[in-house]
């Protein structure tokens, strides 16, 4: 939480706390200031001052951030610019010599996105700048530390967010339920094949209509591309019958910000054995984890659980059968927030102590591949550790594999 940073910076001896917005949406930017800014530097010292320094078209956020905060105007960007032959170096000025009036020396960590040429620049001009100035280079960086957790504000955006999941995926099942069959295919009420990327845009409008927006592109896969775990899907693909259709939708607020996570796997019409088999034992795994999920508990072992489970039925494992491109070929769960991956990860080296923490944000997302047979299936949904300790799954979606068409 963002109120843990304090503690993060004293436990790994931080003097101070950098983060810049490169003219780009910045998920850290966001997380500190609660606002969308695009082009600005926020400082936080280790007594806990902070202050922003930000674009002047930006200064309605700015100032709708509660912070202390100047503009790039105000330090003399442009006469800066001249003075260091170019922006880069004119913004290192800048930071150094935000750090010194704030009386920061010694690690500073920095936070940002932009390109690395461009962050390497910046910062040996600081530290020339500033030599009472040292690079944090921890890999534990305290702001991803404390977006491990969300506190009650965060987790009311992801709630909304996860709201339109569902409601896009009500949506999608009405469009199923409402098909016919025509000879070998489906139909639509106008006799018209329907193609995966209706199924796409039906989605994307639903997330607009509850103002959210996709995140990179959701994934709309049938048959053997629902074999393969990240296949986006081909939109010009037609909806066939008696096939896995994966749909896997995340999306976060328009603009960037929180997002939700969520999948399931349907069937137009009757499945076939192998796919009912499939989706029988990615259930039964989602079943058997959802039902033993524990605060305290190491987030790694609930991948051994699940590699239990699909081992026990004869499927091969990232622990039975490493590099394994069939069977269960990956983690079972992560953290969502303000990326649509973060930590925890429920998976990963021996090395991975996380444990679950009331506020943590966690997918579980079992999953059973083999696109040599036409075949995937992954069942997800975002669950919520609970203050209390107890879990909240925030997206409640049907989970019936055969979807029968009108008629």
């Amino acid at each position: 939480m963002r109120t843990d940073i304090d503690r993060h910076m004293r436990e790994q001896g931080l003097a101070g706390l950098v983060v810049f917005a490169y003219d780009r949406a910045c998920a850290p930017m966001y997380y500190v200031t609660g606002q969308k800014l695009h082009f600005a530097i926020w400082f936080r010292a280790a007594d806990g001052r902070e202050h922003l320094v930000h674009d002047p078209m930006e200064r309605d956020q700015a100032a709708a951030s509660g912070l202390e905060h100047s503009s790039f105007a105000a330090h003399r960007l442009s006469q800066l610019q001249e003075e260091e032959g170019g922006p880069v170096r004119a913004f290192a000025r800048i930071i150094a010599d935000m750090l010194g009036s704030m009386g920061v020396t010694g690690r500073v960590a920095f936070h940002g996105d932009m390109p690395p040429a461009t962050a390497y620049a910046l910062l040996q001009r600081v530290v020339e700048l500033a030599p009472s100035i040292s690079i944090d280079a921890a890999p534990a960086d305290v702001l991803t530390l404390a977006r491990t957790t969300k506190d009650e504000r965060e987790l009311a955006v992801i709630r909304k967010a996860s709201g339109a999941a569902v409601s896009a995926i009500e949506r999608t099942l009405e469009l199923l339920r409402s098909l016919r069959r025509d000879g070998a295919g489906l139909v639509d009420e106008r006799g018209e094949a329907v193609r995966l990327g209706r199924i796409r845009r039906l989605i994307q409008r639903e997330f607009l209509e509850h103002g959210f927006a996709e995140d990179g592109e959701s994934i709309v896969a049938q048959g053997r591309d629902a074999g393969v775990p990240h296949n986006r899907g081909n939109d010009d693909d037609v909806l066939r019958p008696g096939t896995p259709l994966l749909i896997d939708i995340f999306p976060g607020e328009a603009g960037g910000g929180w997002h939700t996570d969520m999948t399931r796997t349907y069937c137009v019409g009757p499945a076939p054995e192998p796919l009912k088999q499939l989706h029988a034992d990615v259930n039964e795994a989602f079943t058997r984890v959802m039902s033993s999920l524990r605060v305290g508990q190491q987030c790694r072992s609930y991948q051994e659980l699940t590699c239990d489970v699909f081992e026990q039925r004869g499927h091969p494992t990232v622990r039975s059968k490493p590099g394994t491109e069939e069977g269960y070929c990956h983690g079972l769960g992560h953290g969502v927030g303000l990326a649509v991956h973060e930590p925890p990860r429920l998976g990963g080296p021996p090395s991975n102590a996380q444990v679950l923490e009331p506020g943590m944000v966690i997918t579980i997302e079992p999953g059973l591949y083999y696109p040599s047979r036409g075949l995937g299936v992954r069942i997800e949904d975002l669950v919520v550790v609970r203050p209390n300790g107890t879990f909240e799954n925030y997206t409640p979606a049907p989970y019936e594999l055969e979807i029968a068409p009108r008629g």
